[in-house]
């Protein structure tokens, strides 16, 4: 079947319509009259008697289909009129209006849409409304964005890297080596590693580079082995800026934070990852000198030389010192292939307090319980393998061979887990400890903390 042309489904002309040839107004429909032009008698329906007296609109208005006038509302002309005069169409000149008012309307509201947009993209995103401003700062934006690329990170480093200095240390027959440090205070004092200053203990040298680039040098106020942690000092006529500190018992897993030092002597360094785990025991040191670390875990790039800088949050607050990294097994070259993305950083409360012992005293205390136990892995639980007479252990009845699997209900997973979490508390402090003995029910048993320097 053939398709059918625009007009074949219209029925063959009859008396009643128009023939196909004939002009038909637009809006009229076939078998209506056609609209007439203003100021003219209206053209009568097909089959109505032509009106003879003249063109008379109703109160009630056009009815009916387009173009049609209902009989009912026919009415007689009102007396004759002087013939109007000359108009121009008022059908045109509103719709040319409107349309030339439209195109304005819509170049105007397109301009205006630009405008809001570049808004809305380049100032407001930080909120949800726009900016009454009508000139805002875009330039300046856009260079402050492209600059930093969005990044916190940008402005922690600028505000802790005036705290953060490079340490040389010769020793007298160990060699030298390289770490970091921080600002602790106004009075000169900065802190650090242990076993980054271990060297020059015995005799050697400490330099320390400035964030200006200056070369001063520094003397060992005291060290902690047992939390690897040392402070030096320097001229206090020289100016420092001091870190800001803050607190780690809130620290969460997943939390943004950034690493400054100077790995492999690249000074001002800045890596930035994640709190991978906190309350990770580690055991670190040098020199035979062993350290129990109840530590923060990072993914932040962490190298030999990052030792001693600070791990601190996106607000710029010192919340660790960097002083491990685990290394893959095997040789010494591989043991020194650096980063693998598992750091540990001492935390900084713990931090502060050895630091304030060691400014007043010279030296640090650690709280103990005079009881040596197993660090090996696997067992549930810290088994003791000797008692120091005379030792808070002793005292509180524990003896060699006792299972201790809880530390004030918490549980010690073994002997590594029991010496981190007894070097949270303070020398003199009372825990409790759960003990099983010969396999029968555990027992709780009180001890007090007594004190050692280291």
């Amino acid at each position: 079947m053939a398709e059918s042309s625009p007009g074949q489904d219209h029925p063959s002309p009859g008396p009643d319509q128009p023939s196909p040839g004939q002009w038909q107004p637009p809006g009229t429909a076939y078998g209506q009259p056609p609209i007439p032009a203003y100021g003219q008698p209206p053209i009568p329906a097909y089959g109505q008697p032509p009106s003879d007296a003249g063109y008379g609109p109703t109160d009630a208005g056009w009815t009916g289909p387009a173009g049609h006038v209902s009989p009912s509302h026919w009415q007689h002309a009102p007396p004759p009129q002087p013939s109007p005069q000359p108009q121009p169409p008022r059908a045109k000149t509103p719709w040319l209006l409107l349309a030339l008012l439209s195109l304005l309307l819509g170049v105007g509201g397109g301009a205006l849409g630009g405008t809001l947009v570049d808004r809305d993209v380049s100032v407001t995103r930080p909120t949800p409304t726009v900016p009454t401003s009508p000139t805002p700062d875009v330039p300046t934006m856009t260079a402050t964005i492209s600059r930093g690329g969005g990044s916190p990170v940008v402005q922690v480093a600028a505000r802790v890297l005036p705290s953060v200095v490079s340490i040389d240390v010769q020793g007298s027959s160990l060699g030298g080596v390289t770490g970091s440090g921080f600002v602790y205070d106004n009075a000169g004092h900065i802190v650090t590693n242990n076993h980054v200053i271990d060297p020059a203990v015995d005799g050697g040298e400490i330099e320390v580079s400035l964030p200006n680039g200056r070369e001063v040098p520094a003397t060992i106020v005291g060290r902690s082995a047992s939390y690897d942690v040392a402070v030096l000092a320097v001229d206090e006529s020289v100016r420092l800026t001091p870190a800001a500190l803050g607190t780690s018992e809130d620290v969460l897993v997943g939390q943004n934070v950034v690493a400054i030092g100077s790995p492999l002597g690249l000074n001002a360094t800045v890596t930035a990852g994640i709190i991978s785990a906190t309350q990770r025991p580690v055991i670190a040191g040098g020199k035979g000198e062993t350290s129990y670390i109840n530590a923060l875990q990072t993914d932040a790039a962490i190298n030999p030389g990052n030792s001693g800088g600070p791990l601190v949050d996106v607000n710029g607050t010192v919340i660790g010192v960097n002083s491990a990294i685990a290394t893959v097994g095997g040789g010494r070259s591989q043991k020194e292939s650096g980063n693998i993305g598992v750091g540990f950083s001492i935390p900084i409360d713990q931090v502060k307090t050895t630091v304030e012992q060691i400014i007043e005293t010279g030296h640090a205390e650690y709280p103990i319980i005079g009881a040596k136990v197993s660090i090996a892995r696997g067992t549930d639980g810290a088994v003791v393998n000797e008692v120091t007479a005379d030792s808070p252990a002793e005292q509180a009845g524990i003896e060699e061979g006792d299972l201790i699997t809880e530390v004030n209900g918490e549980e010690v997973v073994n002997g590594v887990a029991l010496i981190v979490m007894i070097r949270s508390f303070e020398p003199g402090e009372t825990i409790t400890l759960s003990v099983e003995r010969d396999g029968e029910a555990p027992s709780s048993v009180d001890v007090v903390l007594g004190t050692q320097i280291g």
